[in-house]
């Protein structure tokens, strides 16, 4: 999963002047979750990064730099690779149906956790703007939400999260949902998939209804603090949707090894491509990409998903 408000506010802060003539931006290729432009226009309920992009413009705008970096390197500080990545094997799957059940087998063997928090550090970006933060998100209510985003110097700022709580913090299906919501997912794919359409029919038909399913699906084994039992749910739930292709072995934006499956759709200039990486070794979820026309257009990357217990951290703890 889920960087559509994060990458909007960045669009939104670029100095027109810098912008090409050309063309205008195609608002697809900067969300995650690609809407048709009537319904980009609608207000949205507060969801997981909504304040935290809020916060981006006056620092985006400032002449160091800290958040838009003008190079395709990322953050100055060496990101930090999670634990349980892991080359991928010799022998990997062909078909994306099979890569998913792999990947299911692999992430339903995970420990179960919980705790007061959701921990998220991403990075995302469009093109050469690249953005590192990372969340912690209330489980618990009355506990506060806040967001830190790492600056070109490797150094952390806290962003308070106003309006997020244990309620409304993780974004899917089009909405926010509690952590409660989210733990009650049903564990049998084609239960998921009629709790899913629930929710598809709520949203009025703005997208497809395999590509709803399919950034639905995408969004629960990427980020989401959900069972490992759900996760694979999910991926069985991908598995046997139409129209997912695999791309077999790739390396994500962060240079970390895996295997893509995909759905593509015709935009406004050539095929969008929404992929999702895997390494099919853990079942992790690595990123998730939109392309067009052959080309990378934004990405989200997941560098560590956890829960925790501990208090919110001071920024300048974090490494």
């Amino acid at each position: 999963m889920s960087h559509r408000d994060t990458l909007a506010a960045l669009a939104d802060a670029r100095p027109r002047s810098l912008d090409p003539s050309e063309r205008p931006a195609d608002p697809a290729l900067i969300m995650a979750y690609p809407r048709r432009e009537s319904a980009t226009r609608v207000a949205r309920r507060p969801v997981r990064r909504l304040v935290l992009a809020g916060a981006l413009p006056a620092v985006a705008l400032a002449a160091t730099g800290a958040i838009l970096l003008n190079n395709t390197s990322g953050p100055g500080a060496p990101v930090v690779q999670p634990a349980t990545s892991s080359p991928v094997p010799v022998d990997v799957p062909t078909g994306a149906g099979s890569l998913l059940l792999v990947a299911a087998e692999r992430s339903e063997s995970a420990p179960v956790t919980a705790g007061r928090y959701w921990v998220v550090r991403t990075e995302h970006g469009d093109g050469a703007r690249r953005v590192q933060d990372e969340l912690w998100l209330a489980a618990v209510p009355g506990l506060p939400s806040v967001g830190y985003v790492r600056s070109a110097d490797g150094s952390w700022t806290s962003r308070p999260m106003r309006g997020h709580t244990a309620d409304n913090n993780f974004l899917l299906a089009g909405s926010p949902r509690s952590a409660r919501e989210l733990a009650a997912l049903p564990t049998d794919p084609a239960k998921l998939t009629e709790k899913l359409l629930t929710w598809y029919a709520d949203t009025g038909g703005v997208e497809q209804r395999d590509e709803f399913l399919f950034n639905s699906g995408a969004a629960i084994v990427l980020d989401l603090p959900v069972s490992p039992q759900v996760r694979a749910a999910a991926y069985r739930m991908l598995a046997a949707m139409p129209g997912v292709t695999s791309l077999g072995r790739v390396a994500d934006r962060l240079g970390r090894p895996g295997v893509a499956v995909a759905v593509s759709r015709q935009g406004d200039f050539g095929k969008a491509q929404t992929r999702l990486i895997v390494d099919p070794t853990t079942g992790r979820a690595l990123a998730q990409e939109s392309w067009v026309a052959g080309n990378p257009a934004s990405f989200t990357a997941v560098i560590t998903a956890r829960w925790s217990d501990d208090g919110l951290p001071e920024a300048s703890a974090l490494r």
